[in-house]
Order: C-alpha cells, then structure tokens, then sequence
C-alpha cells in the first residue's frame, strides 16, 4: 500500500519494509519520558528514520506511547542519549560517519555514560564490516538485525521486546532502591531498639540500686534523731554522777581522761549532724536516681525539667570530677522560673543526658594534648539555662559548651541516623537522631544548635509548656 510523503510499506507485515531515497526534515521531540517511551533512531539516511517511525507510529505499550527522536550521525547520537538519559530504546545504524561508528556509540553509551538501561538495537546494511557473532560476543546490546530482512512485524516484535525489558529494569532498579531503604530503615529501627533497650536497662538498674540505697539509709536516717536522744541521756546520767559524787574514784578518773570525755562531749553532736548531712546527701542522690529511671506512662505528666536535669548531672557527676588530667568541668546552671512541664520525663532525661554527655565529649576533646595548667586557664565549662518565651506558652533549655565547636561539615549532617565522628566504640550516632525525635515528634517542640569552631556549641531545646494533644 502506498501512504504520504512518497513512502511504501508492504502490502503484508511480513514482507520487507522498503523505501525511496528522498530528503525529509530532521523531526526531534524531547520529552519527559514518565508518559511515553523514548526511542531514538540514529542513522545516516533520512528515510530509515520516516519508515521506522511509519511502521512504530500507532504502537503502544502498556498504555503509553512511542516518542521518536533522530540522530543523523554518531555524534549526534551521542549527543542526544547524553541529553535523554531516560531513553527507552534506541535504534542503532552500524556503518555511518565510519565503518564503526555505532558501535563507538554503544561504548560511549555504556562506557562513558554508564548507561546501563537504555535497550540497544543494532541495525545495518553492511553486515560484512561488522560480523553478528562478533559484536554480540563484544558489545553490549540487546539485539543485531540486518535492513535487509526487517519486516514491520519484526520490527514491532523487537521494539516490544526492549520496551518490556526496560520497564524490568526500571522495576527491579526501584524495588532494589526500596529493598535498600526499607534495610536502612530496618537497621535504623534495630539500632534504636538497642538503644532504647539500653535505657530501658540503665532505667531499671538505676531504679533498683536507688529503690536498695533508699531503704538503709531511711533506716539510718531515722535512727540518728533517736541515737542522738539516747547519746543526749547519757551525757546528762554522766552530769548527775559528776554532780553527786564530784570525787570520783581513781580509776574512773584515769578512764575519764583515757576517752577524753570533755573533747567527746563537745565532738559527738557534731558527728550526729555530719551522719544527718551525709544520710540527706544519700537519699537526695536516690531521689536523684529514681527521678532520672522515671518510666513514662501512656500520656504526658506535669514533670519537673529542672529536677530532670539536675538528676541527670547527677549521674555524670563522676565525668565531671578533677582528676589529674583536668581540672574539674563547671556546670554552671542559670534556672528560670518554669511551671511543670507535660511530657515524657523519662525521654527527656534521655535527651538532657545525651546532649550534657556530648558536651563533656567536647570538653574531652578540647583538653587533649593541653597541659593541666593550659586547660585550668580555659576553665571547662557547661551553661544550662531554662527561661520560659515572653507568652509563656514554651520552655526553652539551653546546654552550652566551651569546647572546640563543630566543623561545618559535621553540622550538616549532625542529626542523621547512624552518622558520629566519635570512634568505633564510642558512638552509635543515634543519640542526637533519638534526642531530635523525641523533641520534635513525641513533644511537638524543637531541637537546634549554635556552633562556632574554637569558641564552643549550643543546643537549644524548645517544649510546650501544655501538651500539644491536650489542648485539642
């Protein structure tokens, strides 16, 4: 049968498609490729490109249709597939510019180009300059026809073939980009479980050695008042014999001055009231522990952040401490008045321990390599301030350090899951991760930080004072 401009198709699809030679105008269309399969069609003569695009121009497949562009040489092939990297199949002359010049093309393709995707489907019709066996053993394509034997059927069965085998592509790409999300995800789950199984652990520890220091110490706490009564009678049995009989016999002399009982009269109300601080020091670190391990219930609780914080540098006390390396880390707290706040306390002292531990880390940091002298001029510091905004709707807390500041690099990325500079060992870099989920999903509030190298870090945590959920 005869159509327009001049081309002949046969008249069944199994004969084999041919054409005259006659100029045509060089059609491109460069397209998003979401709705329509890209084709491009390089070959040095003009009517290759007409019959093709004839033959192909009602085909669809899997609803989408076919979108041709032309290239008339292998340079411009070259640049139109680096142009169109979602291209679905290209349709490849052999012998153009140079005998070889499509296959220089599938190298630049997937060579250069590192395209692996695109389907590539060699035609010519000069089989002898580049034998089938060869360029398939050789070359990466998908398929070699001569001209000469290409019927219209053929030719929609192989560009239905390579349309099928790229959608698999595309769809095992996907669903290993997905596979690969969903184990990071996994792992990052994993990680937080582990992490979270640890504070669950730590919590349970901590709430039982305080729930075991706790008894005693109330036992002895209540017991010093009645001991010291007792001591009190005896002092005064001791001043009624002294009163009656003044000359005692010379062996209760000699005694009296062995335990120095004028220097024990005066000393032991004073050793009762150290054993009272002492004992108050003990059950104030218990309340300390037990307020830190608090385990949160299902909803929010009015809860005391500065209690939080103070129980939390509790437990770094001992980090805190001189020793001869350093002199001791001042914590310098700047408390507001703030109301109760309602949250999770127990997530909130994991976030005031995570952020108070990171800067000791920093502090650590800075110190290496400096003498005891060098850092004692520097004087370690930590400020922690609470104020409440002028509306009083949020509760600001502010954790600052004098240490060495974090690179720029580092702050892009600080919150990620998984990313920490600290060593194998020292870090998971799931705490800020947690410490930000924990701020901004589980409370509605906000965790930023201010960071300048040599002059030290500030992490800001902003929370509503009220439940967010409670006010709906």
């Amino acid at each position: 049968m005869t159509l327009d401009n001049n081309l002949k198709l046969s008249e069944t699809d199994d004969d084999i498609l041919f054409f005259e030679e006659e100029a045509t105008d060089n059609i491109t269309v460069n397209t998003s490729s979401e709705a329509v399969w890209k084709v491009l069609i390089v070959d040095d003569e003009p009517t290759v490109h007409q019959v093709t695009k004839l033959a192909l121009k009602n085909l669809t497949f899997e609803g989408k249709p076919i979108i041709f562009y032309s290239g008339y040489s292998s340079q411009e092939g070259k640049k139109l597939i680096a142009e169109n990297p979602d291209t679905a199949l290209i349709l490849l002359d052999v012998v153009m510019d140079s005998n070889d010049a499509g296959l220089q093309v599938v190298e630049y393709i997937r060579k250069e180009l590192e395209n692996k995707r695109v389907r590539i489907i060699l035609r010519t019709g000069q089989p002898g300059d580049a034998p089938e066996e060869s360029v398939i053993t050789n070359y990466d394509i998908n398929d070699y026809k001569l001209k000469v034997e290409l019927t219209r059927q053929k030719l929609i069965t192989s560009t239905i073939a390579a349309l099928r085998s790229y959608r698999d592509i595309l769809t095992i790409e996907e669903q290993a980009v997905q596979l690969s999300e969903t184990l990071k995800t996994l792992q990052n789950t994993q990680l937080q479980l582990v992490q979270s199984e640890k504070m669950s652990a730590l919590g349970n520890l901590v709430a039982g050695i305080a729930h075991e220091i706790n008894n005693p110490i109330g036992f002895v706490a209540g017991n010093l008042k009645m001991a010291k009564e007792y001591v009190g009678d005896l002092f005064s049995l001791i001043d009624l014999y002294q009163q009656h009989y003044p000359n005692p016999q010379p062996e209760i002399e000699s005694e009296i001055e062995a335990i120095d009982l004028e220097y024990l009269r005066d000393d032991l109300p004073k050793l009762f009231n150290s054993l009272k601080i002492g004992s108050e020091r003990i059950r104030n670190i218990s309340t300390s522990l037990r307020t830190f391990s608090r385990a949160d219930t299902e909803h929010k609780i009015p809860f005391n952040i500065h209690e939080g914080i103070d129980s939390t540098i509790l437990i770094l006390q001992h980090r805190l401490k001189a020793d001869e390396s350093h002199p001791v880390i001042k914590v310098i707290k700047n408390y507001g008045d703030l109301p109760l706040i309602e949250c999770y306390s127990g997530q909130l002292n994991q976030v005031f321990m995570n952020l108070l531990a990171n800067a000791i880390d920093a502090l650590e940091e800075y110190n290496v390599g400096k003498s005891f002298e060098e850092i004692e001029a520097h004087s370690n510091q930590i400020i922690i301030t609470t104020t409440l905004t002028p509306d009083k709707t949020t509760a600001i807390i502010k954790i600052a350090d004098n240490g060495l500041g974090i690179p720029e690099a580092v702050q892009q990325r600080i919150f990620e899951n998984l990313f920490t500079t600290k060593a194998v060992g020292k870090g998971t870099g799931l705490g800020l991760s947690i410490a930000r989920e924990i701020i901004v999903d589980k409370h509605k509030g906000n965790l930023t930080f201010n960071s300048e190298i040599g002059k030290g870090t500030e992490f800001v945590i902003q929370i509503p004072v009220k439940s967010v959920s409670s006010e709906q």
